[in-house]
């Protein structure tokens, strides 16, 4: 086993605690594997070319997840490396 340590400051503990009790999770453990299991779901889908959004039902609508973490999966970009400017038009 490894353990990690992270330092918070004392507001951002009660954000996660909140998230916590709000979502049944007993332990920052349990949060942060669900986190992560979401993030590298998100990483496959991106990668694959799929947008990453909530749709709401009736009217089909979406809005799309936006996050820097996840723009360098759609364009391909590695670890370490920035992602290309955009060509101006």
């Amino acid at each position: 086993m490894i353990r990690i340590q992270f330092e918070l400051t004392e507001e951002k503990n009660k954000d996660l605690e909140a998230l916590m009790a709000e979502v049944g999770v007993r332990t920052k453990k349990d949060l942060f594997n669900n986190a992560l299991t979401l993030l590298e779901w998100a990483l496959r889908e991106r990668k694959a070319g799929r947008v990453i959004a909530s749709v709401d039902g009736p009217g089909k609508n979406y809005k799309e997840l936006l996050m820097p973490i996840l723009e360098g999966a759609s364009t391909g970009v590695s670890r370490g490396e920035r992602a290309p400017e955009p060509a101006l038009k």
